[in-house]
């Protein structure tokens, strides 16, 4: 009985053509889209990832600066522990070409370097101490060749606020591709080069002289692993950090950049089932009366379900591999072009290719679940009365004289509601959403974004300012060289220095009780509940009444930006008062939709204490973004402005934390190229913002949502059309006798083309009435509330719909067109004797 279903589901493929094309052509489709969602979604996992681990400088699990040999092997000993790596400290580079950035001369065991994204990819790691390795950017800098054997002079000194040099020189052994993410660079010397000088130095420590990194087995729960390790080795006063990457708030953004593939991933579920679901239920419809012989034969269910399933497994031989092979090559194209803000790594993981062929093909079994039990139930006698008409619940309407062509047209759609209705829920699926995604796209507000991210025409950023570590001061990457080429700059219109600095405060007690009264809230709390470092923090404030503070010094353009009743959340502005140098200006630290009567910060009039001198406190200001954005080395802080030459007074020392100018709009392109040449020719460590990138930027971060929403709202209306022509096309093949019946009774080749076009018709017409109802109320209720917040202006707009209607309309005409020139190539006569 076996070889019989065998042998009569390879007749049943082989006779069903041109179900078996368009089946095929919806498997692939359907599989095409998981496999390009699967690629996208682990690509940019994966590549967000990467991008943590380039910031932090290393991918492993655990870190800590202070281990001796015994640590280090007690740790590797561990069954839980994958490797250790170790390094050493030998001082930092200070050649006149490298300043403007932080340049560590280390040694370092290979997986340590591996792990630091620093390992050689020309040559190798240093082995002798005349040997060493650089990365590119650190060798162009020193106008050194990329070629292996090259003399390479450091100057360096064993602490930054050291004032003792030393020079060595070393034969260059091996370079790789810089980490341009990475404040700062590292230069890898050998183990004996590093211990020589310790001993010279009398830096050498037995008990704590490496800094390491440990790797485990596994990435769930690092800091649960670390615990359990130590409590096992007995070293409980281990000092260890772990890799913010593996944090779970970096792996939750993770999750939600990739969350709209995985919604795709349900509506691509949804639609391939749509289409597949009508497939199988038409070719079942079209053969039931041979399921019906075939039990009355003796077939079981069993057998008539199992014959079904393997035509649909025969189909998906065909359409997984290649919707798989499609949909990675599609995948690799879009990652490329939906992640730019680094380089991007398209992911080749088994699990892509095995859980995508997984999907399709359930997605293909489940909806072929009910057609194949519709197959199975059916009787002998049921079968032989079978007929469309009776495959759902139907109105019966008799056509009198009077019928018009568009009346049987209509009439032929309640043939078969469920298929009816699935051919337009598909279509119009499709249709709404290319409608809300496009509405969605159009209400970005350029300049509303801009306005939140700049300030000025262009601003210079030293390279410290979004570290891992915070803002250095000492830092010096925009020169004096960089200031004078831009204040000689004929098209410079004005210009501001930020100045900033970091120190610990003691807080009044009206201080504490205004952080108490605003943090202690339990609705703040409750915000702040997983941000443990800011939570500590905080209780470490309360208790000891200290507090990190950044204080700011402000040019008059910034004042004349920041300082204004637009920003003003409490107190006065006398600018005049401010200028004497005796007041200062504190930050809120909460934006304005917070604020209530009690803000986290001192109060009006109250005086402070600042470096050398006390100050009142003029007024409290809300935030703004581009002069406050940058990393501070606390969780918990306070801010406060003075005036730059208040500022400078205090710490003449402090170099400028960010630049602020305008040019005039003819000179803006000048002045691009001209920073562009200076960070490739002199600084590469200089970062500048210009309202041009930041329309690049802003290009960028919205491309991923709008190809990903336009990509998958298109597949679903092209499934749809193909839905549509299926249904169509196995409408008309499957009633060439009845056509055949009415033509001999009187109708005419035109009429009968004439009905089956008006039935196109108004599958189009009511596919195109549903989609614009509910894109109607989809754009002005939903997409208007999904925009409310935000940099957006609401803009209603149907115009995908409005370009979609004439070609969905087209289509109703040429299907039933080009179906019934196939049709009329047999005679009536043959038409009218199939059986």
């Amino acid at each position: 009985m076996l070889n019989m279903i065998g042998s009569l589901n390879k007749k049943l493929y082989k006779q069903n053509k041109g179900r078996n094309l368009v089946a095929i052509l919806a498997i692939i489709l359907t599989t095409l889209m998981f496999t390009t969602l699967f690629v996208l979604s682990k690509s940019m996992s994966q590549t967000i990832m990467d991008m943590a681990f380039k910031q932090i400088g290393s991918d492993a699990h655990v870190s800590s600066k202070s281990v001796s040999d015994l640590q280090i092997e007690l740790l590797a000993s561990h069954p839980d522990v994958k490797e250790v790596g170790r390094s050493m400290l030998l001082g930092y580079a200070v050649n006149t070409e490298l300043k403007g950035g932080q340049v560590e001369i280390r040694y370092g065991s290979d997986n340590y370097a591996r792990h630091s994204l620093s390992y050689p990819t020309t040559g190798k790691m240093p082995q002798s101490n005349t040997e060493i390795a650089l990365d590119s950017i650190t060798l162009n800098r020193l106008g050194i060749l990329q070629e292996l054997g090259q003399e390479v002079t450091l100057i360096y000194k064993k602490d930054l606020t050291g004032e003792e040099y030393e020079t060595m020189t070393f034969t260059l052994c091996g370079f790789w591709e810089n980490n341009a993410s990475l404040f700062a660079s590292r230069i890898w010397v050998s183990e004996e080069t590093v211990m020589e000088a310790r001993v010279l130095e009398e830096r050498v420590s037995e008990e704590h002289g490496y800094a390491a990194q440990i790797i485990l087995y596994s990435d769930s729960d690092p800091e649960g692993q670390m615990e359990q390790i130590l409590t096992d080795l007995g070293m409980d006063d281990f000092n260890y950090d772990v890799n913010i990457a593996y944090d779970p708030s970096s792996r939750a953004m993770a999750a939600s950049e990739t969350l709209p593939m995985y919604l795709g991933m349900v509506m691509v579920f949804f639609t391939g089932y749509l289409i597949i679901y009508n497939i199988f239920q038409i070719s079942v419809t079209n053969d039931i009366q041979l399921y019906g012989k075939l039990k009355t034969l003796g077939t079981t269910k069993n057998q008539i379900r199992k014959l079904i399933m393997g035509q649909a497994n025969r189909l998906c031989i065909i359409g997984i591999p290649v919707g798989l092979l499609t949909g990675y090559l599609l995948g690799r194209v879009l990652v490329p072009v939906m992640i730019t803000r680094e380089r991007s790594s398209v992911s080749a993981s088994p699990v892509i290719f095995i859980g995508s062929a997984v999907f399709a093909w359930l997605t293909v079994l489940i909806s072929c679940q009910q057609p194949a039990g519709i197959a199975g139930k059916v009787s002998p006698m049921e079968a032989s009365r079978y007929s469309e008409v009776q495959t759902g619940i139907l109105s019966r309407k008799k056509i009198g004289k009077g019928t018009s062509l568009s009346g049987m047209a209509w009439a032929n759609l309640g043939r078969n509601r469920k298929r009816t209705v699935t051919v337009i829920c598909s279509m119009s699926l499709g249709l709404v959403l290319l409608s809300c995604f496009y509405a969605q796209y159009k209400s970005f507000d350029m300049e509303q974004y801009l306005v939140s991210l700049m300030i000025s025409d262009f601003m210079v950023i030293d390279a410290t300012n979004e570290s891992y570590g915070g803002y250095n001061p000492a830092s010096n990457t925009i020169s004096d060289e960089f200031l004078r080429n831009v204040e000689q700059f004929g098209g410079l219109e004005e210009m501001g220095r930020m100045y900033s600095r970091e120190m610990e405060l003691v807080l009044s007690e009206q201080a504490i009780a205004n952080m108490e009264g605003f943090y202690g809230r339990d609705d703040r709390m409750e915000l702040m509940r997983y941000d443990l470092f800011w939570i500590e923090s905080y209780q470490e404030t309360i208790e000891s009444k200290r507090l990190s503070a950044v204080i700011y010094g402000f040019d008059k353009m910034l004042f004349d930006i920041q300082v204004c009743q637009d920003y003003l959340v409490d107190g006065t502005i006398d600018m005049e008062a401010f200028y004497t140098g005796d007041y200062v200006f504190a930050y809120c630290g909460v934006s304005m939709e917070e604020y209530h009567e009690q803000m986290p910060t001192y109060s009006v009039g109250e005086s402070i204490t600042i470096g050398d001198k006390a100050y009142q406190v003029m007024g409290i200001l809300e935030s703004l973004n581009p002069i406050n954005r940058g990393k501070t080395g606390a969780a918990c802080s306070l801010g406060f402005i003075l005036p730059s030459q208040e500022f400078k007074r205090q710490w003449p020392e402090n170099n400028i934390r960010k630049l602020f100018f305008n040019v005039a709009d003819s000179e803006t392109e000048t002045m691009e190229t001209m920073i562009v040449e200076y960070q490739n020719n002199v600084d590469s460590t200089l970062s500048y913002q210009s309202r041009k990138t930041m329309t690049k930027q802003y290009e960028d971060e919205i491309r991923a949502s709008a190809v990903m929403g336009n990509a998958i709202s298109i597949v679903i209306a092209l499934v749809g059309v193909l839905n549509f022509a299926n249904s169509m096309i196995t409408a008309i093949i499957s009633r060439k006798k009845e056509f055949a019946m009415i033509q001999s009774l009187g109708m005419t080749k035109q009429q009968l083309r004439k009905m089956l076009i008006y039935e196109g018709l108004d599958y189009a017409g009511l596919t195109l009435i549903i989609s614009y109802v509910i894109s109607t109320l989809a754009v002005g209720i939903v997409v208007r509330a999904m925009v409310a917040d935000g940099f957006t202006s609401f803009r209603f707009t149907l115009l995908p719909l409005i370009i979609c209607t004439p070609i969905i309309l087209a289509l109703a005409v040429l299907i039933p067109h080009i179906c019934l020139m196939n049709v009329e190539k047999q005679s009536i006569v043959e038409r009218l004797r199939i059986e």
